[in-house]
């Protein structure tokens, strides 16, 4: 838990998240960083009887906020293209796991 601590003091730069599906993390968000908006997706996988080890990774248009209140189940579908898969590890969150994440991890996928 100090590691955990210790790595979120580190924190670069901070992005904002929205989400839904929390299951030690959320499995679900979305945020937006340098003028582009993302959705990170990890949907329960019924043959593995458990969420996988990593997010699927969209580059997504901007959600009005009747999108957001809705159902996310479908948002992949609205992504304008996918950009990869990261490991639910690589995603710093803050303390809290519901607030922030690093934006660390957009600049590695985009690498």
């Amino acid at each position: 838990m100090k590691e955990q601590i210790q790595q979120e003091d580190y924190m670069a730069e901070k992005l904002k998240i929205q989400y839904r599906d929390f299951y030690d993390v959320p499995r679900v968000f979305v945020t937006s960083y340098r003028d582009r908006h993302y959705l990170f997706d990890c949907p329960f996988n019924d043959e593995l009887d458990d969420y996988p080890n990593a997010f699927d990774v969209f580059l997504i248009h901007p959600l009005s906020d009747n999108e957001l209140k809705g159902s996310w189940q479908h948002l992949r579908d609205k992504a304008i293209r996918f950009l990869g898969q990261v490991p639910v590890k690589a995603v710093r969150f803050d303390k809290t796991l519901r607030n922030e994440i690093d934006a660390d991890v957009l600049n590695q996928l985009s690498e």
